[in-house]
């Protein structure tokens, strides 16, 4: 029989913001709670997150509370070292309340799953579109909190997801951003194939993808260009002289070749 949850210990004055009533008494969802297979000491420090036992830090991601325990984040990452014990540290003691603006709940809850047990949860392995959202969250925070092993696993689940047209690009910029060079190739492929070319130009994100990555539009645009090569039986082989193409993919303006990817793919 388990031992009781012992109740969560009362909250001291906070350092960064007053924190919601209740807050440390939030229950985890399901899915991030230890896995059944899991043992030794990811299986326990994932029921010390559980159950939020001498809890010390509070972080409040887009009006979500998470406890959590500030020596095991700095094991973690040298990030949360220096922000927790090093000479910038806060002076005043008890518990800190922490707030996070640039990340959704549901990613930050997925990293802190991985800080304590140092696997991936449910919601990042499924192959819901949703997951997919959360590991891009998790690449990004793998380099914000020097995690240099969370980035390549992360990246390989990405690489196995379905790629759909209305997430690929927001994932090309992730992978440019976060030199994920293996997860660049699988977006690049993905959008050179067959019919997904004209779904893929169809979303606005081709103009964000201008805006955020310049330089990935023009290898967008060559690598469609070297898959209709390799097919010259594809009607639009028919009509676009592809050598005059790739002059333009390097002497035009980058605002041009994101009208040209419109008027060739839509």
């Amino acid at each position: 029989m388990s031992a009781p949850i012992p109740k969560p210990p009362p909250q001291p004055s906070v350092q960064q913001a007053a924190a919601p009533a209740g807050a440390s008494s939030r229950a985890p969802p399901p899915a991030l709670r230890p896995s059944i297979s899991m043992s030794g000491l990811p299986a326990d420090l994932g029921r010390l997150l559980e159950t939020k036992q001498g809890a010390d830090v509070d972080f409040e991601v887009c009006g979500k509370v998470f406890a959590a325990h500030k020596l095991v984040l700095a094991a973690r990452s040298s990030v949360f070292m220096e922000d927790f014990f090093g000479p910038a540290k806060e002076k005043a003691t008890g518990s800190s309340h922490i707030r996070i603006c640039d990340m959704h709940p549901d990613a930050f809850e997925a990293l802190l799953h991985y800080l304590y047990t140092d696997s991936l949860p449910a919601t990042v392995t499924n192959a819901r579109e949703e997951a997919a959202v959360i590991a891009q969250d998790l690449i990004v925070a793998a380099d914000q909190y020097n995690l240099k092993d969370l980035k390549p696993v992360t990246e390989n689940k990405l690489c196995e997801h379905s790629f759909s047209a209305s997430t690929v690009l927001p994932m090309l910029v992730v992978a440019e951003h976060h030199q994920c060079w293996k997860l660049k190739d699988k977006c690049l492929e993905f959008i050179a194939a067959g019919r997904n070319t004209r779904a893929v130009m169809a979303t606005d994100d081709v103009e964000r993808l201008a805006r955020r990555c310049p330089a990935v539009v023009k290898e967008v645009l060559a690598k469609i260009l070297d898959a209709r090569e390799a097919t010259p039986s594809n009607p639009l082989m028919v009509s676009v002289d592809v050598s005059y193409i790739y002059a333009l993919i390097f002497m035009v303006p980058l605002g041009l070749c994101v009208l040209l990817l419109h008027v060739l793919f839509r």
